[in-house]
Formats: C-alpha cells, sequence, structure tokens
C-alpha cells in the first residue's frame, strides 16, 4: 500500500506530470523481500469440535453455529465422540448472546469473546468468521456483504446482500440512477459513481449513518473507484486534466495524484492485495486490454505494462486476495466469458461463458458474477454454482467486500 510518508506528497502530484508523478510514487516504496520458489502443498482441513453450549439458548445456539460452520467448508466438524486431536469451540448463549471459547488440540485457550449483537444468528455468524480466521488465518464470509447494481426500481440503483443472496437493501435511491459501487475492505465504505449532477462523479457513503459526499469536486468525469487495501485511498478515473487518467485520492485530505498517462480511455481500476499495483482496463481504439502500475521498489524502477490475456476485448480486472490471479470479462465468438489468468503470465482458464463482472470473495474460494441479468456465486475448488439473486430486475456490476 501507499506508504504514510506519500501523503504528504499526494497534493505535489497534482502540479506534476503523470511519468513524474510515477516516479514519486516510487521513491522510498520497500522493496518485498525475496520469495522462495513456491511447493506444491496439499491443504489440509483443520478438524474442529464443537462442544457444549450452556445458557437458556445455548442449544439453539450451538446446533445455527454448527450449520454455519458446515455452510463455510472450513472445517472437518467433529460433533460426537472422540475423534483424535481437534481445535475445540464451547460457549454459553442466553436470550441471542453468544460467548464462544476456543482451545486448540491440547487444550490451550486461545480466545474467549462475548458477541451482544441483537440477533442470535448476527452473532454465530461472526463468531464462525472469528473461528475461520484464528485457526486458518483466512476471512470468513459469514458476515460480508456484496454489493450490485439492479434497475428493479426503474433506475439503476445499488442494493447490498449477504453472502447467500439474501437480506437485500436498497442504499442508493438517485433521480438519475447511481452505478460501480465498491465496498472498503471492512465494508463500512462504499465509494460508487452518481449522475446526479448529470456527468459521473464518485460518491462516498457512510454503510453505518447513510451520510453520502462528494470524494473530489474538480470539474469534468470521474467514475470507476477502487479502493486500496488501507481503506484511506481510491483509485479512480478522472478527466479533469483532459484525457480521462486514472488517479489515486487521498480520502482524508481529498487531494489526488496521477498515475498514467495513456492515450486511450482507462477504466476499472482494482488494487493489488499489497497495494503495490494497479490492474486497469485502457481502450486506444481497438479493443479494451490489461494494463497492471507497478509502484516499484528500491529493486524495480515500476511502470505500466500491458498484460496480454489472449482476448481482443478484456476488461473489468479483479486481483485475488492472495495477489496470485486476476479474473475479468472478456469477448469470445460474439459473447461474454469470466476467466482467470495466474501472474506473472500463466494459463487462462474460462470459469463461465456468458458471463460478465467477476469478484472474488474475501477468502479467494469462490467468485461471483453476473449472468442473463442474474447474480450467481461460483466455487472455484468444486465448480459448483448458486443462482443468489434472480427475477431482481437486471443486476449488473457484482463486488464481494474485502
Amino acid at each position: 500500500m501507499i506508504r504514510p510518508s506519500l501523503l504528504l506528497l499526494l497534493p505535489v502530484l497534482l502540479l506534476m506530470r503523470p511519468l513524474e508523478a510515477g516516479a514519486f510514487l516510487r521513491f522510498g516504496k520497500k522493496a518485498k523481500p525475496e520469495e522462495a520458489a513456491p511447493t506444491q502443498e496439499v491443504e489440509k482441513t483443520p478438524r474442529l469440535r464443537v462442544g457444549s453450549f450452556g445458557g437458556s439458548s445455548g442449544t439453539s445456539a450451538r446446533e445455527a453455529l454448527i450449520k454455519e460452520l458446515t455452510r463455510s467448508r472450513a472445517f472437518d466438524l467433529v460433533l460426537d465422540g472422540d475423534g483424535g486431536p481437534a481445535f475445540q469451540i464451547s460457549g454459553d448463549s442466553v436470550g441471542g448472546r453468544v460467548t464462544g471459547r476456543l482451545r486448540d488440540s491440547g487444550g490451550k485457550q486461545l480466545f474467549e469473546r462475548t458477541y451482544a449483537a441483537p440477533g442470535l444468528d448476527e452473532n454465530l455468524q461472526a463468531l464462525s468468521d472469528d473461528l475461520i480466521y484464528s485457526i486458518t488465518g483466512k476471512p470468513g464470509l459469514a458476515t460480508s456483504r456484496i454489493a450490485f447494481v439492479s434497475n428493479q426500481s426503474g433506475s439503476k440503483q445499488i442494493y447490498l446482500c449477504n453472502t447467500d443472496g439474501g437480506q437485500i437493501q436498497q442504499v442508493t435511491r438517485h433521480r438519475h440512477g447511481a452505478v460501480s459501487p465498491v465496498l472498503s475492505p471492512d465494508a463500512s465504505l462504499m465509494a460508487y459513481t452518481s449522475y446526479r449532477s448529470g456527468f459521473p462523479m464518485v460518491m462516498l457513503m457512510d454503510l453505518g449513518g447513510g451520510m453520502e459526499r462528494v470524494v473530489t469536486d474538480t470539474p469534468g468525469s470521474n467514475f470507476g473507484a477502487a479502493f486500496a487495501p488501507d481503506s484511506r485511498h481510491l483509485a479512480m478515473v478522472m478527466s479533469f486534466l483532459g484525457n480521462p487518467e486514472i488517479f489515486v485520492s487521498d480520502l482524508a485530505t481529498n487531494s489526488a495524484g496521477c498515475l498514467t498517462e495513456t492515450i486511450g480511455v482507462p477504466s476499472s481500476p482494482a488494487w493489488s492485495p499489497d497495494g503495490g499495483r494497479v490492474v486497469f482496463s485502457n481502450d486506444e481504439g481497438d479493443g479494451p486490454q490489461l494494463y497492471i502500475l507497478d509502484f516499484g521498489s528500491e529493486k524495480s524502477a515500476g511502470g505500466v505494462e500491458r498484460w496480454p490475456t489472449g482476448y481482443r476485448y478484456a476488461t473489468d480486472p479483479a486481483w485475488s486476495p492472495d495477489g496470485d490471479q486476476i479474473a475479468f470479462t472478456a469477448r469470445s465468438g460474439g459473447g461474454w466469458l469470466v476467466a482467470l489468468k495466474k501472474l506473472p503470465s500463466g494459463p487462462v482458464r474460462v470459469i463461465q461463458r456468458g458471463a460478465r463482472h467477476p469478484s472474488w470473495s474475501p477468502n479467494g474460494r469462490y467468485l461471483i458474477y453476473v449472468q442473463n441479468g442474474d447474480l450467481y456465486r461460483h466455487d472455484l475448488v468444486t465448480g459448483a454454482r448458486k443462482t443468489l439473486v434472480s427475477q431482481f430486475g437486471e443486476i449488473s456490476e457484482p463486488r464481494w467486500a474485502h
């Protein structure tokens, strides 16, 4: 991610040409440590014993937690008998309030946490996610949210739903519509493109309180925002210098720095998980292609390079949470498809034909995408897919918070 010392430089970047700004962004960035050659390992599913839950609602809490953990597919659950070494979760539940105690296979307590949200289900989802992260180091999905666009109300507006497509909530009601939502990593903020002034502008919404504000009041069009991993910066397309370019905006100071100098029309920026690179689509007149902007380090000069996908039309890039793959939308044979490609130059894997707008789950196991106006979740391990939202107008641009 952008180092804190660089925040002071962002206002200065507006006064510089893009290539000079890129040099500043590369200056002082720590080089990544050298990594050993990857080895092929078989990841074992950890075993988790679900012990007893006391209290007046303990029995129902235990049963609901088992269902939540089974749905996550994160553990080999042990419900009865000994069954050998395993992590163990036990606790109490009274009136929907839940206390969970996690121990390792040797009996050492790893955490004791109390969840006091109004509903039992909400508390158990939070406990489930905490168990998954504490044991596997990967985020759980139970409390994460998905944003998407639908014309269900008669104009394009933004909605939120849970990871199973339930609890749909409309969050924008703009007369001229709202599109291109993106959630901050903690899902507390949402950036999106609004047309309320007649021109596209990037707005920021506090999902907790509902407050909205314009990210930048510069003239011209602003659209296609993407949160940096630190949640404090947005990559977005701005045209106030003339040709649209990719900028990084500091949400605390409202300053911005230009990152690109293209002869085409850039769009759809997406950050790498470490914040050191941005992938985007750029159309120079012969169809959009993907490019990767590297901020550089002491060992690398950085810069912008085209990232070939094998398709003449590629857009909507989305970086995997582990940083190893990029999903994107392509056109082939007159139709859309969602594909993956490993970095830096691995083979392309077609995930679903007829689909568009891929977005990763926080744990990297799933992709969501749109096909025929409906929202789907695709399991990249088993190949199974599930319809999340259907018959809800025409859905587009889903984004999963991570």
